[in-house]
């Protein structure tokens, strides 16, 4: 009786042990679960997407964390030492004092020496928008900068992105133009150099000059699969001359377009952006001679137009108008038309000449577009000109349906234009809203959202 009791206490005890340790263990592994970092064990390319959303201030500052962590930094893809990185540096090291800034300029492409040295893998993007005005004694190159570029070509890079604010204080190294892996690229305020004329970028698809000095002689490559292609407030004395025959998009604005070539392939053009400093050259342009020639068609789709002109004297104004005009007769497939409302009063000087001939060839143009289903109208303060302007438009135009006009970012006027112009923001919306439009689909939105 004795021993069986025994027995008894002793298969308890046991298995009061056994579920012991057994708790003992699962405690143990939820307290290892919670202490492990699952961040951490994603697959290399998940945390790279990860990073790449921070800035490069942030990403860096995960560096810290662990020597995996690190690791990953060291293998970041993309490289954008943008405003948030130069403004860091800047707080760091300028605390308020002009006469530091050569100091910050230093110690910012010091940083990315550093960066690249470290660097190990490929580098899809590199982005370098410079802020600052540095001093006349300054030099880029002092700095390894022109060692970057070739770095970044060599590493698999498919977007570089360039900006400086010195403009053309900087040349940039030729390297750019041989890179076989580049699909996209924009190039703000440095100079660019004549190139021979094999140059070749296989596989970029993106090609964007803003404030670019064209060095003298002629921009020679050859870009097969360029697909969008910009050019703002450049300057050259020399053609520009690009093959790009699958270009689809092109924008030119504040710049004469008779230093472009005809190499450009302008049949495939389908979105079209251009502004008064632009629009008579190009129609110029493609006529070969002057307006009175018939100008190739082409196969536009998408035409944007803007006003980086100011104000315009009578005889500029009426040459813009017939530029306007004979745009629309070569762009037979329009199927939406965007135009910011600083355009308007150009076209207005010659809309309303008291012989009306402007406007009775517009009128006459514009029912020849079948396809126009959409106006988009940008930038209205809700001026008298503006008004008449977008009148014109809705009396012309037979197809449209989707008519949206956006008020300017800034309602403001200031005392030149409000001499001469006439500005009632609501009672003109109304007019506009109770406007009979050519076309019976028409229907006219007032977006609330700036462009």
């Amino acid at each position: 009786m004795g021993r069986g009791r025994r027995h008894r206490r002793q298969r308890r005890d046991g298995n009061s042990e056994l579920l012991a340790d057994t708790w003992r263990d699962r405690i143990s592994e939820l307290l290892a679960d919670t202490r492990r970092d699952r961040i951490s064990e994603l697959p290399a390319d998940i945390l790279d997407k990860i990073l790449v959303l921070l800035t490069t201030v942030e990403a860096a500052r995960l560096a810290v964390l662990s020597t995996h962590w690190r690791n990953v930094w060291l293998n970041l893809t993309e490289l954008d030492f943008g405003h948030d990185f130069f403004c860091h540096i800047r707080k760091k090291y300028d605390h308020d004092e002009k006469e530091n800034i050569d100091i910050c300029t230093s110690m910012s492409f010091y940083v990315i020496n550093k960066v690249l040295m470290q660097h190990n893998g490929v580098i899809r993007k590199f982005a370098f928008n410079f802020p600052f005005s540095t001093a006349k004694e300054f030099s880029y190159r002092s700095f390894g900068f022109d060692q970057w570029l070739p770095f970044v070509t060599q590493n698999g890079v498919e977007e570089i992105d360039i900006s400086v604010s010195d403009e053309g204080e900087y040349k940039l190294p030729k390297c750019i133009f041989s890179c076989l892996t580049l699909r996209s690229l924009r190039l703000n305020g440095i100079s660019v150099e004549p190139l021979n004329a094999h140059c070749t970028l296989p596989n970029l698809t993106s090609l964007c000059f803003e404030s670019i000095n064209f060095d003298g002689g002629d921009l020679l490559p050859n870009v097969p699969m360029l697909d969008s292609l910009s050019f703002v407030l450049c300057e050259t004395e020399s053609e520009i001359n690009i093959t790009a025959q699958k270009l689809s998009s092109l924008a030119i604005t504040s710049i004469f377009v008779r230093q472009l070539s005809v190499n450009l392939g302008l049949e495939s053009v389908r979105t079209l952006e251009l502004d008064c400093t632009s629009l008579e050259d190009f129609v110029d342009r493609l006529t070969g001679s002057g307006l009175q020639q018939q100008p190739p068609t082409l196969n536009v789709e998408h035409l944007m137009l803007s006003n980086n002109y100011g104000d315009v004297d009578d005889d500029i104004s009426e040459d813009i108008s017939d530029a306007f005009i004979h745009l629309l007769r070569i762009c037979p497939k329009l199927c939406q038309l965007d135009i910011d409302l600083e355009f308007s009063p150009v076209a207005c000087n010659c809309f309303f000449d008291p012989e009306r001939r402007h406007f009775k060839e517009f009128h006459a143009v514009t029912q020849r577009h079948k396809l126009l289903q959409t106006l988009n109208l940008n930038s209205f303060r809700g001026a008298y000109t503006e008004t008449l302007f977008i009148m014109v438009l809705l009396d012309s135009f037979l197809a449209l349906e989707k008519v949206v006009i956006t008020p300017a970012r800034s309602m403001a006027v200031c005392y030149e234009d409000a001499e001469y112009e006439y500005f009632d923001f609501e009672t003109h919306k109304l007019e506009l809203l109770d406007f009979h439009c050519a076309s019976t689909k028409a229907k006219i939105i007032f977006s609330s959202k700036n462009p």
